[in-house]
């Protein structure tokens, strides 16, 4: 399986939470180009932590229990799908975030 694959199945397994998280995070950035303050930066994460795992919960509940057999019989885990999708999510805000701090801090 090469990386472009990887890549492609963990956007198909983890879409609904990358879209939540990427309203969350330019909802944060915007915010945050209003005014720096180191408060909200911390409390922008806590908060995105509580977000993260409100959605994994509805994501895993409300999903096709028959779905998750097309990644085990490609070799791909459940944990490392989710794993893979929430590192990514708070890469990208922690990314956007130093961007903002960089311009208006």
């Amino acid at each position: 399986m090469t990386l472009r694959d990887r890549i492609s199945l963990t956007w198909r397994y983890g879409k609904g939470i990358f879209l939540i998280g990427a309203v969350y995070n330019i909802v944060c950035a915007g915010f945050q180009s209003l005014g720096f303050s180191y408060t909200f930066f911390v409390d922008s994460f806590i908060i995105k932590a509580v977000l993260t795992a409100i959605t994994v919960y509805l994501t895993t509940q409300f999903s096709d229990r028959d779905a998750i057999f097309f990644y085990i019989n490609l070799g791909l885990s459940r944990r490392k799908l989710l794993i893979s999708v929430v590192l990514i999510d708070f890469l990208s805000l922690a990314v956007l975030m130093a961007i903002m701090h960089l311009i208006y801090g």
